[in-house]
């Protein structure tokens, strides 16, 4: 092939530049483009001759490609409902550095991103139809951050080259998988764990009357199981875990026999602070699990009509927990270990991909 076709966009026309890597990209051929993170090689994900070649080009790479998108509207045909997890990071980071693996229709996994250079998102607009748009570079080579960066063996497969200037973050995107009960970063970039962590994961609220002993306990045992099932998976991220009561009022303690009967299991409870439920805690939450039935009749009054988070009882199997309060130290064990065994079985729901919790 002949040398790319070039434009600069800091002195060429944008509209001719997009005019030629549209024509470029319908005949089946690669065009290099700006990115906020690095530049990409793009082929029309339609068109079987440009995976061919995106393919050849990445030394035969069978994994699928993501694809870039100007908004996921263009793809909402072909995707599943975005999960809340899924929601929350189109809404912080999209058009932006983060690469979502969100559930197809016709099953597996499609990653996709949208892209926060302007220039290639309106050329995306203007052909209709996605990019497969992986970074431009040949593979153990690194990503060109500017255009003067790109490998030679990559310009000699390419038609046509828009340089955007040095790329403004510099760095791969962040590659998420949103799953209903918990995070999976398969490559951590622009946008950190941390990042995730902090905005983007999913709520489970864990409800019971007075939100002294059986919540409160459910808490802190299933975040234990959700710590020691991701230990040796570094990549997942669990669900924040937070409890609260249908008639608690604010700030009170745990009662005694759920702080002795946790620290015989290994957990502290001391400085638990009892929390209300309110519809603004509903509002946030992903998953609420009730200790008993009334539970979530009253979360359903809460929340009215409409959408709103997923209600299921705390124990899978359908058994509501008996409340231990008043009762002797021999109650509270017994509750105690018996919400210990479910959340092991709550733990391992939220962190399977497919499952509901």
């Amino acid at each position: 092939m002949s040398s790319p076709q070039r434009f600069d966009l800091s002195r060429d026309d944008p509209g001719r530049a997009r005019s030629a890597a549209a024509a470029a990209l319908a005949q089946g051929e690669l065009v290099v483009l700006p990115t906020e993170t690095v530049y990409g090689v793009a082929a029309r994900e339609d068109l079987p001759g440009g995976l061919a070649r995106l393919t050849e080009l990445k030394s035969g790479r069978s994994s699928p490609f993501s694809v870039a998108v100007p908004s996921i509207e263009m793809l909402e045909a072909r995707l599943l409902p975005l999960l809340p997890t899924a929601r929350r990071i189109v809404a912080r980071w999209w058009p932006g550095p983060v690469t979502l693996l969100l559930a197809a229709r016709e099953g597996g996994l499609i990653g996709v991103r949208v892209p926060g250079h302007a220039f290639t998102r309106d050329l995306i607009a203007d052909i209709g139809a996605p990019l497969l748009l992986p970074s431009a570079n040949l593979s153990g080579r690194p990503a060109p951050i500017a255009a003067g960066d790109i490998d030679p063996d990559v310009l000699r497969q390419v038609s046509v080259v828009v340089d955007g200037g040095r790329a403004a973050l510099g760095e791969a995107s962040t590659v998420v998988e949103p799953r209903p009960g918990c995070l999976r970063v398969l490559r951590e970039g622009v946008v950190s764990r941390a990042d995730l962590q902090h905005h983007a994961l999913p709520i489970v609220l864990v409800v019971c009357t007075g939100n002294t002993c059986r919540s409160p306990m459910a808490e802190r045992l299933l975040a234990r199981a959700l710590r020691d099932a991701t230990h040796t998976d570094e990549a997942l991220l669990p669900p924040l875990v937070v409890s609260a009561g249908v008639q608690a009022s604010a700030g009170g303690f745990a009662s005694e026999g759920a702080v002795e009967a946790l620290s015989d299991l290994g957990l502290d409870l001391s400085d638990h602070r009892t929390r209300a439920l309110t519809p603004e805690l509903l509002a946030r939450a992903d998953l609420v699990l009730g200790m008993a039935r009334p539970h979530l009749a009253r979360v359903g009054e809460l929340l009215g009509p409409g959408a709103g988070p997923r209600l299921e009882l705390f124990d899978p199997e359908g058994g509501e927990i008996d409340d231990p309060f008043g009762g002797p130290a021999s109650l509270y064990r017994k509750v105690a270990r018996q919400l210990q065994r479910i959340a092991g079985l709550r733990a391992a729901a939220l962190l399977t991909p497919g499952r509901t919790a």
